[in-house]
């Protein structure tokens, strides 16, 4: 009886762990469909608008939180994720009008939202790779003033890329395909990901990284790299967020 004791502890804590991330899942879906039976549409454009917030909220706090680098453009993964797939998503006959002078292959695309949003999200994570090759050498407020270099270089681009992005000009006609459910799976999806690299082998690191980082290279670990995986991981989320947000208002521009 004794030897079987500490089985069937452990197995009541598994089942602990599966069920609480379960039931908080089964609340939120049972207030979202409170909110869209009972609610008013300026309470669900809130409860969207919160829902993407907290994707911001949490993509940023896997780059700063995790590991310590305080970054200031990433507003710019925003801007890449929310132009990439509204574009995808275009329909052709806005794009004849609006966007004249696309490349044909683009021209003629229409993709659907899931897809053109994860393209988006792709697109931002391979900034932030090549960006965070030499970013994540940097320590401090380096960081910050570097981040904040690229909103800004990201913010010329938008507003001088007249064939792609219409420039100055506000950028509409986006369908408009965000809910209230797209958003808030996204954000669990998003909460719980991060959760989980939290409590993982790699997340660990991260975190011992961002402590100590002389005796984190004593470990093994390679800082560098753990922190640019980091860093793309976040870019991914906040593009994802900017998707969001671009099929929610329609309508946005560099500004």
């Amino acid at each position: 009886m004794n030897a079987l004791q500490p089985n069937k502890q452990k197995n009541v804590l598994s089942l602990r762990k599966f069920l609480i991330p379960v039931i908080a899942v089964a609340f939120v879906f049972a207030v979202l469909g409170l909110i869209l039976a009972l609610g008013s549409a300026y309470v669900e454009r809130i409860t969207v608008g919160l829902g993407i917030s907290i994707i911001l909220v949490v993509s940023l706090n896997l780059a700063n939180g995790y590991t310590g680098l305080f970054s200031l453009g990433h507003i710019g993964f925003m801007a890449i994720g929310a132009y990439a797939s509204a574009i995808l998503t275009l329909p052709v006959s806005a794009k004849t009008v609006n966007l004249p002078d696309l490349p044909l292959w683009l021209a003629h695309i229409q993709m659907p939202f899931f897809p053109a949003i994860i393209i988006g999200a792709i697109i931002a994570m391979i900034v932030a790779f090549f960006m965070g090759i030499s970013l994540m050498r940097l320590t401090g407020p380096y960081v910050s003033v570097a981040t904040m270099g690229f909103l800004v270089i990201v913010q010329v681009i938008l507003t001088n890329w007249d064939t792609l992005t219409r420039g100055a000009r506000t950028f509409s006609g986006v369908p408009d395909y965000t809910t209230i459910w797209n958003v808030w799976i996204w954000a669990i999806i998003t909460v719980y990901f991060v959760w989980r690299i939290g409590k993982s082998n790699f997340g660990r690191r991260i975190m011992a990284v961002r402590d100590n980082e002389i005796a984190a290279q004593s470990l093994g670990i390679n800082v560098i790299r753990s922190r640019l995986l980091v860093f793309c991981l976040s870019a991914f989320f906040t593009g994802i967020a900017g998707a969001l947000w671009a099929h929610f208002i329609m309508a946005f521009s560099p500004k």
